[in-house]
């Protein structure tokens, strides 16, 4: 036994190339475990992660933890683990010298051996592995949140959360890069920071639209004139909103075309609110030929608003004037008001089309028509088709 431990003590003292055989045992272990047990040790490294998110139901989201955590947790593992096995070689490392050569104004050159730049790119690799991991716990809790705020059914959160995300997600890879550029390249991070507080200024102007577009977010969902799922018109665009981002707004119109709108557009433009109205507008422009005295006219007007308010389910207002003269006709605009959202099982085209078919034949007891033409009117700010007729 002695003697086996003399020639195992002897074999392991023995150098290579300035390294004991122990240290490329223990590499050579190192990497192999690290092969062999990466995915046990990163499932273990996110199940130990749940522990400090037991409040949010860990049990519940497991699998969505792990879909979300366990790759990046795992390349963290695998580059940790790695510098420790190249640490094992580091006498190697540092007596590798390469030449580098600069030209600053002059041709320099500099000396750096294989261990500094093993050791720079091993936390290169850290750094991004470590802002991963922590952008994927993000991702993680605003899954979490927002699916509280579904089940709650919050609006508000859930439109506020998407924005919260990218802004954290945004700080955390801003930090990263100024990590990587201090501890890495070795810039003089302070000295960095104050040039482009300087250079600020001049960013901010030529990115105007951008930074008044950001300030516009924040003044949306501050002031909240519509939440996320609620239908806006702004100008000749109408949909429902989908998503508040930095820059702009997505609107899906009932066609499925999707408009992305500036926010500073929704900001500094009338914008309506439909999904907040508790009725709907509808406008009937109806040309009556000359012929009809004005009694005539007294009794159809008295009669078109008794028809229209006995008509379920039509609300107040109900107008009918007499609003404009032309060559050969005169306009009877009649405007009614349809409640919002509809009664359970009613249907908007039929409704307007049995209105309309009341309204002629009220008309049509007066005054003779000629043939019918529709035309688009705009009505408590959302385009109604009116019938027109001669």
């Amino acid at each position: 036994m002695t003697l086996l431990l003399s020639i195992q003590q002897a074999f392991t003292d023995l150098e290579f190339l300035g390294e004991p055989v122990s240290h490329y045992l223990w590499f050579a272990g190192i990497v192999l475990a690290t092969l062999l047990l990466k995915k046990p040790m990163a499932a273990l490294l996110t199940r130990l992660s749940g522990s400090f998110t037991a409040k949010f139901s860990y049990t519940r989201h497991r699998a969505a933890m792990g879909e979300m955590l366990f790759k990046p947790m795992e390349r963290l593992l695998q580059a940790i683990l790695y510098f420790v096995a190249a640490n094992q070689l580091s006498t190697l490392l540092n007596s590798v010298e390469i030449e580098k050569y600069l030209y600053i104004g002059k041709k320099v050159n500099f000396d750096l051996s294989l261990g500094t730049l093993v050791d720079h790119v091993f936390l290169l690799l850290f750094i991004i592995f470590l802002t991963r991991v922590i952008t994927r716990f993000i991702d993680f809790f605003y899954y979490l949140s927002m699916g509280k705020a579904e089940a709650e059914k919050n609006q508000s959160q859930q439109q506020l959360l998407p924005l919260i995300k990218e802004i954290t997600k945004l700080v955390a890879w801003t930090m990263s890069i100024f990590a990587i550029l201090g501890f890495v390249f070795h810039v003089n991070v302070p000295a960095l920071i104050t040039g482009l507080g300087i250079g600020g200024v001049a960013i901010a102007l030529a990115g105007k639209e951008t930074v008044e577009n950001f300030f516009a977010a924040f003044t949306l969902l501050s002031d909240k004139p519509f939440l996320t799922g609620d239908m806006i018109k702004i100008g000749d665009i109408e949909g429902v909103v989908e998503r508040i981002g930095f820059r702009s707004t997505r609107l899906r119109h009932a066609d499925g075309a999707a408009y992305i709108v500036p926010n500073q557009h929704l900001v500094s433009q009338n914008l309506i609110n439909l999904t907040t109205r508790v009725t709907r507008g509808i406008k009937v422009t109806a040309n009556i030929r000359y012929g009809i005295d004005a009694t005539a006219i007294s009794n159809l007007t008295a009669n078109l608003k008794k028809t229209l308010r006995e008509t379920t389910p039509v609300k107040e207002p109900v107008i009918v004037v007499l609003e404009n003269f032309d060559k050969d006709t005169m306009q009877l605009m009649i405007t009614y008001h349809l409640p919002n959202p509809l009664p359970e099982g009613a249907n908007l085209l039929e409704l307007k089309h049995e209105i309309s078919v009341k309204i002629f034949d009220t008309i049509g007891r007066y005054a003779q028509f000629g043939s019918p033409q529709y035309y688009p009117f705009p009505a408590s700010g959302q385009a109604e088709s009116g019938l027109k007729k001669e």
